[in-house]
């Protein structure tokens, strides 16, 4: 998201919540050897409300706002963030150690829900438990214990070849459901009573397909009664569809500013799926010669986008263009095969759980057929249109309206 936008919709929540501030001297102590997930805390840290003013200040003042520091100090509380390690599933179906965090108001001493809130698409090196507060666990502030998993690839489970298996359904589902255990192993570690075990689920882009898939995950596993909603925005839940979008003839050829998505994809799918492919027949011979290919496995994400152009013909192997047979490219094959069966609206399970889809009609980077072909087929499910004309203007009317504060905030941020 855009640091501007992001850092001023932070100003503008932090002026509005409120939360009760009380002292918790729990000392350390190592998590219990019998906890079925919690395996080890990497960091704890209490986020003083004089550090979260001095940044808010500090940011208003370069935009020309004053904002009085006593107004703030008596709206806001400070927060306690975690850093855990936990047990999860890999993708050779082996155990793994990854890594989440939790954020939670201060003063907190019982709950009676958890909002598991799944991130957006990020470079490995800001894997939410290395920056402890990440600006989409904001919903803390209202008085929320948010939970969110890094990921596999990302944090104590990234590799040294940087795999991650993005958009691939069970991983992610199993990933963040078991982090939500592991939160909950912490929670009674820290004393902190669990009057019930609800759950909300909240993401956007990346996080609303990860939402989507830790539902239908948890509704497996039997604990769909626990779960109050899920707020699923701007999601890739057709990705073979998606694909066709940005292949046809129509689309293909045209300007997108985020071309590394496409072999973030197929390599997620590929690692996912555990298939054996070569680089040389899913991408174009330029990328090849070119060695543009190596840097999927050396270097962030958010590199690729500049360095692969804006011209997906160019990076996508020709035979991605020639559906439906794909000119019988096998490696292409496979990797569509992979994408049929990791599209949420291919699953044969019907979500139990109220849904509440958000999606801009104008999105740039995920197609706004997405939530209408998921809409279609999930009987439990709501469709909201967004009204900002860009995916990441989206995430931020997304999250404002979660936190019902849109109809407040919208017209005063006056993005057009």
């Amino acid at each position: 998201m855009n640091k501007y936008l992001t850092s001023k919709l932070l100003l503008l929540l932090f002026l509005i919540f409120m939360s009760a501030c009380n002292k918790d001297d729990t000392p350390f102590e190592e998590p219990e050897e019998t906890n079925r997930y919690l395996s080890g805390i990497i960091a704890e840290k209490r986020i003083d409300k004089t550090e979260i003013v001095a940044q808010v200040v500090n940011f208003a003042a370069s935009q020309g706002i004053d904002v009085p520091e006593e107004l703030l100090i008596s709206l806001i509380c400070n927060v306690d963030v975690a850093a855990i390690e936990y047990k999860t599933t890999g993708v050779d179906g082996k155990q793994v150690t990854a890594s989440g965090v939790i954020a939670i108001p201060e003063g907190t001493i019982s709950y009676d829900h958890l909002l598991s809130i799944q991130h957006g698409t990020l470079d490995m090196e800001e894997a939410p438990s290395t920056q402890l507060f990440y600006y989409e666990m904001m919903p803390v502030i209202s008085g929320h214990i948010v939970v969110m998993a890094d990921y596999l690839g990302y944090g104590s489970s990234q590799t040294p070849d940087r795999q991650h298996p993005y958009l691939h359904n069970k991983l992610t589902g199993t990933v963040c459901a078991d982090m939500i255990e592991a939160a909950r192993e912490y929670l009674k570690y820290k004393s902190i009573t669990e009057n019930d075990d609800d759950l909300e689920l909240f993401g956007y882009s990346q996080g609303g397909q990860a939402t989507i898939a830790t539902l239908l995950e948890l509704e497996n596993r039997g604990q769909a009664e626990s779960i109050r909603a899920a707020y699923a925005g701007g999601g890739a839940y057709d990705l073979v569809n998606t694909l066709e979008i940005f292949t046809s003839p129509e689309i293909g050829s045209l300007s997108y500013m985020r071309t590394g998505y496409a072999p973030y994809l197929i390599r997620g799918m590929v690692y996912g799926e555990q298939l054996t492919v070569s680089d040389e027949n899913l991408y174009t011979p330029q990328i090849i010669d070119e060695g543009l290919n190596e840097m999927f496995s050396t270097r962030p994400l958010s590199e690729w986008h500049n360095a692969l152009g804006n011209d997906i013909t160019k990076v996508l192997h020709p035979d991605f263009f020639a559906a439906p047979t794909y000119n019988n490219n096998k490696d292409v094959l496979s990797v569509i095969e992979a994408l049929r069966k990791n599209s949420l609206v291919n699953t044969s399970l019907q979500p139990q759980t109220p849904i509440v889809l958000y999606h801009s009609p104008k999105d740039d980077f995920v197609p706004y057929s997405n939530a209408v072909n998921a809409h279609k087929l999930w009987q439990s499910s709501t469709l909201v249109d967004l009204s900002m004309p860009s995916h990441v203007l989206g995430g931020v009317e997304f999250m404002l309206r979660y936190m019902g504060l849109w109809e407040l905030i919208g017209p005063i941020l006056n993005i057009n």
